[in-house]
């Protein structure tokens, strides 16, 4: 089971933002499985019980899996200087206080299905590339895409000292494809395309695995059915962190 500092979880179940969380800390308000934590570095089990003030403050945290489109133009991260726009102000009631983050991230110009959760779980098993879930991308280009170059993709590339490989792709049009990643790195398939000349128009995440984004329309954003999280990730309702 992955290891996460304490500050980062108390933000997740939505107790304080990290900076509060690591006064929290320094305070010894902060315990975990009965003992009181005063380093901020301290990494815990997801499923450890954490204490804030005597409170338990990730028992029975009702889990929570969004399905947002998100719209290009938009940012995922919990805040920026620069005052672009965030994809968490998209989020409205009290999912906001649900500790949500991204599972992955969709650049600032990208588009498309974006998850959100509070669950460490869940997020690691559709990131990690041992779980080998596909994510597919429609990739409109500025100009002709020279499908045979697309096609060596599949055996892997070196750019910079970096192997970028997809897992597959297929035509759409002479200027748009759909090319399937299992490992996505920062800006992959941007980076794939400049490589080759072919600047990208727009960039849309479609699917993660068996999960479509269908027609929900940018900016809205609904919860994953059971029977979708199942197919997803099966045995996801068995974690001992389920509010079941």
């Amino acid at each position: 089971m992955p290891l996460q500092r304490i500050q980062k979880l108390i933000a997740r179940y939505g107790r304080a933002s990290r900076r509060k969380a690591e006064e929290l800390i320094r305070d010894g308000r902060v315990r975990v499985d009965g003992i009181t934590i005063k380093d901020f570095g301290t990494k815990v089990p997801e499923d450890a019980l954490i204490e804030v003030d005597g409170t338990v403050i990730n028992k029975n945290v009702r889990k929570i899996y969004l399905l947002l489109n998100k719209p290009a133009g938009w940012l995922c991260s919990k805040r920026d200087t620069k005052g672009r726009k965030l994809v968490y102000d998209l989020v409205e009631g009290s999912y906001g206080e649900m500790g949500l983050f991204t599972v992955g991230r969709l650049d600032y110009m990208s588009e498309g299905l974006l998850l959100l959760t509070n669950d460490g779980r869940f997020a690691q098993a559709i990131g990690h590339p041992s779980g080998e879930i596909v994510k597919e991308y429609e990739v409109t280009a500025s100009a002709p895409i020279p499908y045979n170059l697309i096609d060596a993709w599949k055996k892997g590339v070196y750019i910079k000292t970096m192997r970028y490989a997809i897992s597959g792709w297929r035509k759409v049009s002479e200027t748009t494809a759909v090319i399937s990643l299992h490992e996505g790195k920062n800006r992959e398939i941007r980076i794939l395309f400049a490589s080759i000349a072919v600047g990208i128009a727009r960039l849309k995440r479609i699917a993660i695995g068996s999960l479509a984004l269908g027609d929900l329309a940018p900016g809205v954003y609904r919860e994953l059915l059971p029977e979708e999280l199942e197919e997803l990730v099966p045995g996801l309702h068995n974690s001992p962190l389920s509010s079941e």
